[in-house]
């Protein structure tokens, strides 16, 4: 008996042994797994990249994407555009994996990719993507659209009433293949939601530089470059409307520049009333030509107007209809003090895009507006929207009685108020006036108004004469 009892004991105690050692195996498996939840890492993983929800939205270096293409010549190695941010196309391509990071910003949400693993071979923790706006059963919403321009400013663009889109209090700007939401479609504009950090955001977009998705029911104004743009035209149908968007060849001899854009037809300017600069200007004779876009009153062209005065400095304000809507009072100043004002257009579109009625609206609009709103007559001169011009065009708008003023001098990012600390205004003037010259300024710019009295004093003291576009013949 004491032999089976002794061997009973053994036996109770081993059993004992292997519980509380399995006890001990169950709490330490729990806590580890504990440990590798990914649920209890979402916090870290997210901070880490910051975008593994909605990515942030940053606007494109705009150095690529000036107003009014200028061909450097000159040899700084910088190709300028002289009125849009959203005319150059970013060679960039959306999946370069040169950019990668664990949430693709190819991807509507920026979440990270499925298959992705963390150096411990432990499944990694992946932050909840923010969904994307959900629309209501009511919402026109039909479907996404893709930015494809470098830079989109979402806001007014020029002679509209679509109020900018702010975010924390700044102008927002969509970048290449950031993702809205459209919800309906105004004439040429998108109204769109924007999710920034997880917000809805509404604002406009300008719909040649969107392209909706397949299957959205809406269909983008292709920007072609310089293609024919097919526009039955029974008046107009013996002149081409292939699209045109100028540019010139810097020079650092102070002459006149070359035209630098596609399928040159500068020699038929004359026959059109289109001028680019004062070509028949003798050497001798230093006239400048400053002429100022005003498709938004954006608070300095009262400054500016003050130090034309001060230099007894004439120039030529073009403007749209939301400028003078916005601004009479400015609008009506300007011609009493002496100045020329001139016609951008209602909506600022690519004209070669619109049909013969279309672009006699646009240009009536103005004319409309400013005589309603002034009591002055229009002064007839034009300048195309982003520089877009056809053979078609440039017959309408000197049907309509119109010079079109393009221009032999721009400043690189004066158009967007957001990068005034890159604007070098008097830089640009320095390097590139000449006899003849008309000068692409615009009224937006805070670098503008505050370099223009230092501009105007060295003109002066370089000999210039301030000249009035009615000199053109």
């Amino acid at each position: 008996m004491g032999k089976r009892k002794t061997a009973a004991l053994i036996l109770a105690i081993s059993v004992m042994s292997l519980a509380i050692i399995a006890l001990v195996a169950v709490m330490i498996n729990m806590n580890k797994k504990d440990n590798n939840d990914p649920a209890t890492n979402i916090t870290n993983a997210a901070s880490s990249n910051g975008a593994q929800g909605t990515p942030a939205v940053k606007p494109d270096d705009a150095s690529k994407n000036d107003p009014g293409k200028i061909d450097d010549a000159a040899g700084t190695g910088v190709t300028e555009t002289a009125k849009n941010p959203d005319e150059t196309q970013n060679s960039t391509s959306a999946d370069d994996s040169s950019n990668a990071s664990s949430a693709d910003p190819s991807s509507p949400d920026g979440s990270a990719q499925p298959g992705s693993s963390s150096e411990n071979n432990t499944p990694e923790a992946t932050a909840t993507p923010v969904p994307p706006t959900q629309a209501p059963v009511e919402s026109a919403i039909k479907a996404n659209a893709t930015v494809t321009a470098n830079q989109l400013n979402v806001r007014t663009g020029a002679g509209t009433d679509k109020a900018k889109l702010k975010v924390d209090g700044k102008d927002f700007s969509l970048t290449l293949n950031n993702r809205v939401e459209i919800t309906g479609v105004e004439g040429d504009w998108f109204h769109i939601l924007v999710d920034a950090g997880g917000t809805s955001y509404e604002g406009y977009a300008y719909g040649p530089y969107i392209t909706p998705d397949a299957g959205s029911g809406y269909t983008a104004i292709a920007r072609p470059g310089s293609t024919v743009i097919n526009i039955t035209s029974e008046k107009y149908k013996d002149y081409d409307n292939i699209l045109r968007e100028w540019w010139y060849t810097r020079n650092t001899t102070h002459t006149i520049p070359g035209p630098g854009y596609a399928n040159d037809i500068s020699s038929l300017f004359p026959e059109y009333g289109t001028y680019y600069a004062n070509t028949k200007v003798s050497p001798d004779d230093k006239v400048m030509y400053l002429t100022f876009d005003a498709g938004y009153e954006n608070g300095y062209t009262e400054k500016i107007l003050d130090t034309l005065k001060k230099h007894n400095a004439k120039a030529c304000f073009f403007v749209t209809t939301g400028f003078v809507k916005e601004a009479p009072s400015i609008a009506k100043r300007m011609k009493e003090e002496g100045h020329l004002v001139g016609n951008h257009t209602k909506n600022h579109p690519s004209l070669p895009t619109r049909t013969d009625e279309q672009v006699m609206a646009e240009l009536t609009s103005v004319e409309e507006t400013f005589k309603e709103k002034t009591g002055y007559t229009l002064d007839p001169f034009m300048r195309p929207p982003q520089g877009d011009f056809s053979q078609r065009t440039l017959k309408i708008q000197q049907d309509m009685g119109y010079k079109t003023i393009l221009w032999s001098l721009a400043i690189p990012n004066d158009w967007d108020t957001s990068k005034q600390d890159q604007v070098d205004s008097f830089g640009r003037f320095k390097a590139d006036h000449h006899s003849g010259c008309i000068a692409l300024i615009h009224s937006v710019s805070k670098a503008n108004a505050e370099a223009l009295d230092k501009i105007l004093t060295f003109l002066e003291d370089e000999g210039y004469r301030f000249g009035m576009l009615t000199e053109l013949d």
